[in-house]
């Protein structure tokens, strides 16, 4: 079993063999680790989250509930393996049809550059997919490890490269005018990026821009977001394209993609 939960009761996540619990009182953790190990024979460890994913590294911290003592798994996704150490490096399987959707979007012989890239996920489905160029940037020394290690094991040398680096200043120095389609998959910093990654663009080229927003019954979450991004960007250059609701995160919050052009 891979993806999301095991069933919304539970509140699991499963990444390789360990199911992620959270939000669960302390009391009724080792009760549900045994309910989930019993019903799914493929987990090794389980796993309670104890902290939300926070700091400049964006990670968490866990508690081991039941099975083996670790954090590092094996963890299979749209034809590719990803090596993830959930204690060092933030992974959701519940992007699985995000990242497939980003890597569908992409074309081949494109130069793309991932401005937090982490383990790599999200460029290696890309590079798996079409003969492109992926620059994975992250300022986590873990996340750029384990991005190396997930490079050999999808055999993508030389197509997907790893840059351990503060993205924008990354960007600034090494990548202006250079690629066909960036990435900024992380909400909280897209916005403070924004203006590095259209400085990355080729003519023609694209973002794939993520942000979180708030819209009430009546507003739309994605033209809400377009509105505010209108604001930070030059509109007789970046155009927007496409616009969804990836996922609601909390009532009336959704997380938003926009697909924006550089014309």
């Amino acid at each position: 079993m891979h993806g999301s939960s095991t069933s919304m009761r539970l509140h699991c996540d499963i990444v390789g063999d360990i199911a992620v619990i959270k939000d669960a009182p302390p009391d009724t953790q080792l009760r549900i680790a045994e309910s989930i190990m019993n019903r799914n024979k493929n987990v090794k460890v389980v796993l309670a989250q104890s902290s939300p994913v926070e700091g400049t590294l964006r990670i968490c911290k866990f508690k081991v509930v039941a099975g083996e003592n670790r954090t590092f798994t094996v963890h299979r996704e749209n034809g590719c393996l990803f090596h993830i150490d959930l204690a060092t490096v933030h992974f959701s399987p519940r992007l699985i049809q995000e990242r497939r959707l980003v890597a569908e979007s992409a074309r081949p012989g494109e130069c793309i550059l991932n401005m937090f890239g982490g383990a790599g996920t999200f460029s290696i489905e890309i590079a798996k997919k079409w003969p492109t160029k992926v620059f994975n940037i992250d300022i986590n020394p873990e996340a750029i490890r384990l991005c190396l290690r997930n490079i050999l094991a999808n055999r993508l040398r030389g197509r997907v490269t790893a840059v351990l680096a503060d993205a924008k200043e990354a960007t600034i120095i090494l990548f202006v005018a250079w690629m066909d389609r960036v990435l900024l998959p992380l909400p909280e910093k897209s916005r403070e990026y924004l203006s590095a990654a259209v400085s990355a663009l080729k003519q023609r080229g694209a973002i794939q821009y993520y942000d979180f927003i708030d819209a009430t019954k009546n507003e739309s979450p994605a033209d809400k977001m377009w509105k505010r991004i209108r604001l930070l960007i030059d509109e007789d250059r970046i155009t927007l394209s496409k616009a969804r609701i990836v996922k609601s995160v909390a009532p009336r919050r959704y997380l938003v993609s926009l697909d924006l052009r550089k014309s």
